[in-house]
């Protein structure tokens, strides 16, 4: 079996533990994981030199939206920064290299509701500093593609995807973190902010598929949705979750919870990724209650 030189950024993260598992399952790569920070040009100009890897899966990124909101700066020097040094160090090995760039669907901002669902031939419109970055970062990649023949990026543009393992400031576990803390101190609600809009949401292990099929099969200089292409109310997602509980636990409204420059609705396209060959295999419920008692097991 012939074996491929697979580098990772992000590697340790939430869904880079994902892929690297995945990785290692298909057993025809060599996975190595970036150990530089990516702010850092010559440290990763170095070690990617050393590596030379066939290829480069670049999912290292300040992915949080308020943390983005609140130091524009730092989310600017790992996404954009970061990823041209990235950039730059393959340029220089002047050898055949396949990149996925990670970026994300919050690129598409808000949008006239008459172009849902959201396919990867609209015009972007970034609400924040965090899409904004990922926008940017795009733009690099496509730039670099057009002048090196020898690398090949494709760009993933997923939806929101959970599971197991993610950060507790994200919107599910938070939930989770609530609701199951309120089972144990007899509390009968949560704080929320504006459970009306929707979002596409994946389990994270369907997502890292999708990275590894664009790996083999994406079309160089193109763009793919990865995203189950269904709406779902954040409403719902705590609904399941509270059901989950089995208690009588009710939503409280906390204003500092919204973010002003929400979109109502999202969700996305995903023929395209389907003609790879790629499609979501678990459902948002299995996702959901996966998580649910995951958490669950910390408390005991």
């Amino acid at each position: 079996m012939q074996k491929f030189r697979a580098l990772v950024t992000g590697g340790t993260g939430f869904v880079g533990k994902y892929l690297v598992s995945l990785l290692n399952e298909k057993g025809n790569f060599e996975i190595v994981l970036l150990k530089s920070d990516i702010r850092e040009k010559e440290a990763i100009s170095s070690e990617i030199k050393s590596v030379k890897p066939d290829f480069l899966f670049h999912l290292a990124a300040q992915p949080f939206v308020p943390k983005a909101m609140e130091d524009p700066w730092d989310t600017e020097e790992t996404n954009v920064k970061g990823t041209l040094n990235i950039l730059e160090s393959i340029h220089r090995l002047a050898q055949p290299v396949k990149m996925v760039y990670v970026s994300t669907a919050d690129v598409y901002g808000r949008q006239d509701f008459s172009t849902l669902p959201y396919n990867e031939n609209l015009i972007p419109n970034p609400l924040n500093p965090y899409s904004g970055s990922k926008l940017a970062a795009e733009s690099y990649c496509r730039q670099y593609a057009a002048y090196n023949d020898k690398l090949s990026i494709v760009i993933a543009r997923p939806f929101n995807h959970i599971g197991v393992g993610q950060r507790p400031e994200f919107v599910i576990p938070n939930f989770c973190n609530q609701i199951i803390q309120a089972e144990l101190t007899g509390s009968d609600f949560i704080s929320v902010g504006d459970l009306n809009p929707t979002r596409d949401f994946s389990n994270v292990k369907d997502i890292v598929n999708g990275y590894l099929i664009l790996a083999e099969y994406g079309k160089a200089g193109e763009i793919y949705n990865l995203c189950s292409g269904k709406e779902v109310s954040i409403r719902y997602l705590v609904e399941t979750l509270i059901h989950l509980s089995g208690k009588n636990i009710k939503c409280k409204v906390d204003p500092a919870r919204i973010r002003s420059a929400e979109t109502s609705r999202v969700f996305g396209d995903n023929l395209k990724m389907i003609s790879l060959g790629w499609k979501p295999q678990i459902s948002i419920e299995e996702t959901l209650k996966e998580i649910y008692f995951s958490i669950k097991k910390n408390y005991l």
